[in-house]
């Protein structure tokens, strides 16, 4: 995937070893206890530069997957654990694993960038064994849609809302990386879909949804407006978690 290639030392400056806010905050925490890992293996589809590799436990068997090949490298460089296997790989297609009982997969904020999420889905339950579990978390697919959602206010009644021009029609979205270098930036592509197009794509490839869960900033405001924006914060999540198996 040319675009993230060119895309790997912006991706991971913003990433880091640990992960970004979110990713320490709300989403490796809520993904793990979902997940509910201590032995066992673990598939990470569209796994960029390996960040959950670096928070599982252990005892967990871990493979990686990406189609990028500089954040394959980069993942190589910064996790530093045994039992660890990083693979370049597109998951919509066959990947080069023979593995096919793997106890767990997911997709950590990585799905939303496939065009192919329902071939990806398909890849996920093609290697887990009977009964394993898969985690998709998403950016939430109706609050979070770039280009199409915003913030606005109503001054009178002191509120925040959360303004959505576009949701059930499938979008793909251009994004730009390193927006302040100007023709040295890149452009990768996220996927807008429906959360119920997501649904059906894991039950077209045989999978029961076991939980749903929106998971909310914890960060807070400070100054005149705060209330109001602390507010809306519950009200309207980041992400959101779909488990299956």
């Amino acid at each position: 995937m040319k675009s993230w290639d060119s895309s790997e030392k912006w991706y991971t400056d913003c990433v880091g070893e640990k992960g970004h806010y979110y990713h320490q905050a709300i989403v490796l925490p809520a993904a793990l206890r979902l997940l509910s890992l201590k032995k066992g293996s673990l598939l990470d589809l569209g796994c960029g530069q390996g960040v959950l590799a670096r928070h599982i436990p252990k005892e967990t068997d871990y493979w990686g997957i990406d189609e990028s090949k500089e954040l394959i490298a980069s993942a190589k460089k910064l996790t530093h654990r045994d039992r660890t296997e990083f693979l370049v790989g597109d998951v919509a297609k066959e990947i080069p694993l023979e593995k096919k009982d793997f106890d767990f997969a997911c997709f950590i904020l990585s799905l939303q960038n496939m065009e192919a999420p329902d071939l990806a889905i398909q890849t996920a339950r093609k290697h887990l064994k009977k009964g394993g579990k898969l985690l998709i978390v998403l950016n939430h697919p109706f609050f979070r849609i770039p280009r199409q959602s915003s913030w606005g206010e109503d001054a009178p009644k002191k509120l925040r809302y959360r303004r959505i021009d576009s949701y059930m029609s499938a979008q793909k979205i251009p994004i730009q990386t390193n927006p302040g270098r100007g023709a040295k930036s890149s452009t990768t592509f996220t996927y807008h879909r429906p959360i119920s197009a997501y649904i059906s794509f894991l039950v077209k490839a045989g999978f029961s949804i076991q939980a749903i869960e929106e998971w909310c900033s914890d960060k807070k405001s400070e100054g005149p407006k705060a209330r109001m924006e602390d507010r809306a914060r519950k009200e309207f999540p980041l992400f959101m978690a779909i488990l299956a198996s």
